[in-house]
């Protein structure tokens, strides 16, 4: 009976010193600092951008490094990369090289319309793509080159410790003074940019 006492009364005393410190232990939970919440606006989409184009055609792939600026739903670049189209044009290497040294760079305004989802923190990019209108010398004569761009799909903004915009470009159809290039493997951009 006295064992029987001497456990129940250890039990109580471990009981009671334990709620002190339970009681202790969640009375800081409130005073610890919250983190601030992310907010995204459609001014955010503004300024300049940085990063990597994927390039692919067929089985080929690469990838080259692109800069632009957006502003009130414009993309606009002061370079567009435009070696593959080049050689969609011209099949000669050499000459397609010298093509794309005698255009120099070529610039493209791409217009879109956004959609802010503040609860996904994001927002979603309806590009609205115009076609291109390059002179390209083909053989010492300078030809007038269409290039069709369409969206393969939306393009993403999202804001989180970095700003990332994401969208992808197809280079759908090219026409050399009106006659379209045949055969030919449309080129899909896929640009992973970062806004400085």
């Amino acid at each position: 009976m006295k064992k029987f006492n001497h456990v129940k009364l250890i039990s109580m005393l471990v009981i009671l010193l334990a709620i002190p410190f339970a009681l202790a232990s969640c009375s800081n939970d409130d005073d610890a600092p919250k983190p601030n919440p992310v907010t995204i606006s459609f001014d955010d989409l503004n300024g300049e951008y940085t990063g990597k184009a994927g390039v692919s055609q067929g089985t080929v792939n690469g990838e080259t490094a692109v800069a632009f600026s957006a502003k009130k739903n414009l993309i606009s670049y002061s370079e567009f990369p435009m070696k593959e189209i080049v050689y969609s044009v011209i099949s000669d290497p050499a000459k397609a090289n010298q093509a794309l040294t005698a255009i120099g760079k070529i610039k493209y305004d791409l217009d879109y319309t956004a959609v802010l989802y503040q609860y996904k923190k994001e927002i979603e990019l309806n590009l609205l793509p115009k076609e291109l209108t390059v002179q390209v010398p083909v053989d010492g004569v300078s030809k007038k080159v269409v290039i069709t761009f369409t969206a393969s799909k939306k393009g993403l903004f999202t804001k989180q410790n970095t700003q990332n915009m994401n969208f992808e470009l197809l280079a759908s159809k090219i026409t050399v003074d009106g006659t379209a290039v045949n055969p030919f493997n449309p080129i899909k951009y896929n640009f992973q940019m970062l806004k400085k």
